[in-house]
């Protein structure tokens, strides 16, 4: 499934380049850089891989062939020495529908392997987007604060020239103190998502810091909104459903296994006896041949339970089917709706902006009052947050789809 990194990879653009840093060292991390390593050095990748390598070594049991049994013994009466060789037999008819449970299984496996890495490439991105989003907020936030630090300044210059109170003094820096507040936490904010994308990427935060090598990307909102796709049966099919449907198989073959299983598999005894006093010298061959006789136990608890492995896995995959064709149009919906928000929230920022600067312009004229001023500043402060929120969440809604979009390759 590495077919599946590979498109994810090229979905999100760059190379995937994970180098070594030395302990301490504080390194800009690209969003390649970020997701390569997740799939690099993560637990998550590591559990997922461990669950594929187990179902290799099923599909390896399923193909052993069973070992022969030696057994000795010894009697007074003759022949007394007596050795034998129990040589079980693996027939077809059994061997066949156990090999491809076991390799369906495999293959399901397989396609979870890359379903796993593909999300933790996706919850990675999304991360990284989160990180970017609040540290871009923790910098508009300083440059806030410092505006309204220069706004202090300029009241305090009004007031000695007689033309502002003491009381819009208090005021402003009241403001400049709840601004430089907000500043504080937003750095927090930012610092602790750097932390969690640390985790995602399986780095730990005593050995490296990172710091973001990527900005938020406007021409996001100009990216076509991806389409629905449909979630046809066999090669091409959603991750979800292509693992699902690998299971059905698997189940159906543990079906067909069982109900031969009512015949249970002979054995086949050779070996010799020897040490007849009074009788032929020599060691005397032996040959058996058992077969088990289903009597009493016609394997049908196995077919039965076999059966309701089937009828769960049918069922499923109906819901996989089911949730990939919701989560698609769900997702296609939040996508047209977060790019809508964000081509008005650039639109709204771009007339704050202008707003703050015309009010600020006129207060140091003496055209307005500084609650106006104040005003204009807290708006365009909740607008610049808002827009990276929304530029944000089209980033976002684009990495659904995209994720929701990836196929099983046709080499699987």
């Amino acid at each position: 499934m590495r077919q599946v990194v590979v498109m994810w990879l090229a979905l999100t653009g760059g190379s995937a380049v994970a180098d070594a840093q030395p302990a301490s060292a504080v390194r800009m991390m690209t969003r390649a850089d970020a997701i390569a390593s997740a799939l690099s050095k993560s637990p998550r990748h590591t559990l997922a891989r461990l669950d594929s390598v187990s179902a290799f070594a099923q599909l390896r049991t399923a193909r052993q062939y069973e070992n022969p049994m030696l057994a000795t013994s010894y009697t007074e009466a003759g022949p007394q020495a007596h050795v034998t060789l129990d040589v079980p037999v693996d027939l077809p008819r059994q061997r066949e529908p156990r090999i491809a449970a076991a390799r369906a299984l495999l293959g399901a496996m397989t396609v979870r392997l890359g379903l796993a890495d593909a999300l933790l490439a996706f919850d990675t991105d999304t991360a990284y987007t989160r990180a970017q989003t609040l540290d871009a907020q923790a910098r508009l936030l300083a440059l806030t604060a410092r505006d309204a630090d220069s706004l202090v300044t300029l009241v305090r210059i009004r007031r000695d020239a007689g033309d502002a109170s003491d009381l819009d003094v208090e005021i402003a820096t009241v403001a400049a103190g709840q601004g430089a507040n907000l500043a504080v936490t937003a750095y927090a904010n930012s610092a602790a998502s750097l932390l969690r994308l640390q985790l995602l990427m399986g780095i730990s935060p005593d050995s490296m810091r990172i710091a973001l090598a990527d900005s938020i990307d406007r021409s996001a909102v100009d990216m076509p909104v991806a389409r629905p796709t449909s979630n046809s049966m066999g090669i091409g099919q959603a991750l979800p459903v292509a693992a699902a449907a690998l299971d059905v198989r698997a189940a159906e073959e543990q079906t067909r296994l069982e109900r031969r299983r009512r015949f249970g598999a002979p054995a086949i005894t050779v070996g010799v006896e020897a040490i007849n006093p009074g009788g032929p010298g020599g060691p005397l061959p032996l040959f058996g041949v058992s077969l088990p006789l289903p009597l009493f136990n016609q394997n049908r608890a196995a077919i039965a339970r076999a059966l309701a492995d089937e009828q769960r896995g049918r069922a499923l995959l109906l819901q996989a089917q089911l949730e990939q064709e919701t989560a698609m149009t769900l997702a296609q919906t939040e996508a047209v709706a977060a790019r809508t928000r964000a081509e008005r929230s650039l639109r709204l920022l771009a007339t704050s902006e202008r707003i703050n600067a015309l009010s600020l312009l006129a207060y140091r004229e003496g055209a307005t009052t500084l609650v106006s001023v104040l005003e204009a500043q807290r708006t365009t402060r909740d607008a610049r947050a808002q827009s990276l929120e929304d530029l944000a969440a089209v980033q976002v809604t684009n990495r659904v789809l995209q994720f929701l979009s990836l196929r099983l390759p046709t080499s699987q």
